[in-house]
């Protein structure tokens, strides 16, 4: 899983973010210079934008690299920490199980009727629509990992 979690992280926080750098400094350089905008590079830079959220959330989950607000949390005991966890990670299972069934509704949708962007290129919205899901299956066998680490962790604990 870790390997999987450290591949997309390449993709989504290297590969894509490098693209967009690349593609946003060319298309500032031919607008401003030779006044001729890379037509599409707005579009393009959308869809890449979410591959690279979706691509990292799953590595970031497994570092723990999440934003926390720890007002409350700071004033719980070890094992109250642990249940907060664990709902959180419980409830972000369940949003995430959301998002990829209707992530993989939504690039169906598209597939099937061809959706397209509007604007002067007109690009095909599924592949943009089909990293969602992907990212999100992705974070979801994670949460489930971290559920079953904060069960075994109370259990621990609660035997002690």
């Amino acid at each position: 899983m870790q390997k999987v979690e450290k591949f997309l992280n390449y993709i989504g926080g290297g590969l894509i973010l490098t693209a967009m750098m690349i593609l946003v400094t060319c298309d500032v350089i031919a607008r401003f210079i030779f006044n001729h905008p890379i037509h599409g590079a707005t579009e393009i830079t959308e869809f890449l934008m979410v591959g690279m959220f979706y691509f990292t959330l799953a590595y970031t989950q497994a570092g723990k690299h999440n934003i926390k607000v720890e007002v409350l949390i700071t004033h719980l005991s070890p094992r109250g920490k642990q249940i907060a966890e664990f709902i959180t990670y419980f409830f972000g299972l369940l949003l995430f199980i959301l998002i990829t069934w209707q992530g993989v509704r939504s690039a169906a949708d598209a597939w099937a009727i061809g959706e397209i962007t509007f604007g002067l290129v007109e690009l095909p919205l599924f592949p943009a629509k089909v990293l969602v899901p992907i990212g999100s299956f992705i974070l979801c066998l994670r949460f489930i990992m971290d559920i079953i680490e904060g069960w075994r962790n109370l259990k621990g604990e609660a035997a002690s």
